[in-house]
């Protein structure tokens, strides 16, 4: 008679889903998939084991996903995900990820979610796509100066100073938009880099329909503003965390990523419902959010 999935041992099962890890990532560029890798405990100096590593390049050097596989008799419970926790934090691992095949307790799901590590049934395990790497990129950006210089169209009169900038609708015009506008005619190069840097530059926008009101009560179309300014770039790339939860009345899935920064931080979620997909976003220090996913245009949050 032959074996059923559910008569199959589990160490045979994790033998095969190593086997299959194994098949679908040998030939894949910028992958190298480990399996009884040691690596070298930060704090001792010893070797310790990790079950399956997957090796990934990314823009920011290696990505290392480590796999602990736990066929025990039981579920898993919070001391053995505590334990590889630690094990990942000691050994220099970005990602963790347990899989059992005997599932894991309400408890151990709890902890493992704090301590930012994935849990997976074996049979999850066998269906998942892998070869995914989603990561989140953000994009921190500090203006250091902004200098803005309005262009009139005189027609043979002078703006007398000081003079006031109106917007179409008669609204009183102080250049509260200008990181939103400089933002919005930053370079491609400058908005995909993958390095912190820093730039000075200009760039001149046209205004229709502005106006100027100088001292003299003359109103004078604006031509165009000139907008100068300092900008620093940090860039972080961080691991999107998959979690699952099971409620009273639906099932969510979640995929969430944090990015600290010198001066604040995001984090970025996405709910999968019946309903459809849903993003978030909660940052602090940060009053503009924008969000760019795979080729599809870069979209505001608003």
């Amino acid at each position: 008679m032959p074996e059923t999935m559910a008569s199959v041992r589990p160490g045979q099962r994790f033998h095969a889903f190593v086997a299959n890890l194994e098949r679908m990532l040998a030939h894949r560029d910028g992958v190298i998939v480990e399996f009884s890798s040691r690596l070298r405990d930060k704090d001792t100096g010893r070797l310790r084991e990790h079950d399956v590593l997957i090796v990934r390049d990314t823009h920011h050097g290696p990505s290392i996903t480590a796999i602990e596989c736990r066929d025990q008799g039981r579920r898993v419970g919070v001391p053995q995900i505590e334990a590889f926790a630690k094990k990942c934090e000691k050994t220099g691992i970005h990602r963790g990820i347990v899989v059992s095949a005997n599932g894991f307790t309400n408890t151990a799901r709890t902890k493992a979610a704090a301590l930012n590590l994935t849990c997976m049934e074996l049979s999850e395990a066998e269906t998942f796509e892998w070869v995914g790497n989603v990561t989140i990129v953000g994009q921190f950006y500090n203006f250091t100066a902004i200098e803005i210089f309005v262009r009139v169209v005189e027609d043979g009169r002078k703006a007398a100073k000081p003079a006031k900038v109106y917007r179409p609708d008669g609204a009183l015009y102080a250049g509260e938009d200008a990181r939103s506008v400089i933002l919005d005619h930053l370079p491609p190069e400058i908005r995909s880099s993958s390095n912190r840097r820093a730039l000075s530059s200009r760039i001149v926008v046209p205004m229709k329909g502005f106006y100027v009101i100088d001292a003299l009560d003359q109103r004078l179309p604006v031509e165009d503003v000139t907008f100068r300014y300092a900008l620093e770039i940090e860039v972080i790339e961080r691991p999107f965390t998959l979690h699952r939860y099971a409620g009273d009345n639906a099932a969510l899935e979640i995929a969430s990523g944090q990015i600290t920064f010198s001066s604040g931080q995001s984090m970025l979620a996405f709910v999968k419902s019946k309903d459809g997909v849903m993003g978030y976003i909660v940052s602090t220090n940060a009053s503009e959010h924008r969000v760019k996913v795979g080729d599809l245009p870069e979209r505001r949050f608003t």
